[in-house]
């Protein structure tokens, strides 16, 4: 029978198999959901700013992101009492104060820009030779 064999030697190098394009893509999760929250945050606390008449810090300094995993974050209060009061007007029927929604609010806003986040760093790491 007639046949014939082929040997071939290779190498494969480059950003899939050096494990470099895992890395980036880990990388840039986790800079977008930092960068939702970071935008969570401060449209939260910018919502609270134009609401409220008499500012006092205590409970905006109470407003943070921590983060639960690389690609996850929760952004709150620190169960500052009376939150729950300052977004819904939770007692109403006794003070007739109706609730600012501040974190509703930016909640959806953050919903609606976040696709523009993620692709302004993804340009951003395109642009650096990453995630190409």
């Amino acid at each position: 029978m007639a046949g014939f064999e082929i040997n071939f030697r290779s190498r494969v190098q480059g950003p899939i198999s050096s494990g470099r394009m895992a890395r980036d893509a880990a990388a840039y999760s986790h800079d977008v959901a930092s960068a939702i929250a970071d935008s969570a945050k401060d449209t939260w606390l910018n919502n609270l700013h134009g609401s409220i008449r008499h500012q006092t810090p205590y409970y905006t300094t109470k407003i943070d992101k921590r983060e639960l995993t690389p690609t996850r974050y929760e952004v709150h209060d620190h169960g500052v009492l009376y939150g729950p009061w300052l977004e819904s007007g939770e007692y109403t029927p006794r003070t007739r104060f109706p609730g600012y929604f501040s974190r509703q609010r930016a909640e959806a806003e953050v919903q609606r820009k976040r696709g523009n986040i993620s692709r302004k760093i993804l340009r951003r790491y395109r642009s650096s030779g990453r995630l190409i």
